[in-house]
């Protein structure tokens, strides 16, 4: 793959920071000329890298995940796993929240890319904080994941937080 002039660059980083914000708020049924608008590029320069809609929501999904990867990356290095974790879980917890369209389009989509990796990571999050004491030992990565998933998604209007620390606080060892 060639390199991209800087011009170039600097307009794909904007089309993807506006459709990520368009798709973030309105999901699937975002319009690519909104996303070119506030890009401030022609339609033409959208086309051009994202033949199709779901190219470009594709795109976006796979740097989301590309972003939660580095939070669990994060996680991974920090000195203390219990910390850590619930550090980790409320970050990507803000992330997915800011951006709420975003899931529609997952499902728009059919799965993440990345999202193995991303699942790779946030196992290891999960099991050095068992290792340290700070979560159940009696819990697995993917009762984790459903929990949170269900607590962020079934909350009440602007209730999710209240939902993620009673989640948290039941995980606590």
């Amino acid at each position: 793959m060639t390199e991209l002039r800087a011009d170039a660059r600097r307009n794909l980083e904007r089309v993807l920071d506006a459709a990520e914000q368009t798709f973030g708020a309105s999901g699937p049924d975002a319009s690519i000329d909104e996303i070119a608008r506030l890009a401030g590029v022609g339609h033409g320069t959208v086309f051009r890298r994202f033949p199709t809609k779901d190219d470009l929501m594709f795109a976006v999904i796979e740097r989301h995940v590309e972003e939660m990867c580095r939070l669990a990356e994060e996680a991974l290095a920090a000195d203390d796993p219990g910390r850590a974790f619930f550090d980790f879980v409320w970050r990507l917890a803000e992330l997915n929240m800011s951006t709420p369209g975003l899931h529609r389009c997952v499902v728009h989509c059919g799965d993440k890319p990345g999202a193995a990796e991303l699942e790779k990571l946030a196992d290891r999050v999960v099991a050095r904080a068992q290792r340290a004491g700070a979560v159940r030992r009696d819990v697995k990565a993917e009762d984790v994941r459903v929990l949170v998933r269900s607590a962020l998604t079934n909350a009440p209007a602007g209730q999710w937080r209240r939902y993620l620390g009673v989640v948290l606080d039941g995980l606590r060892a």
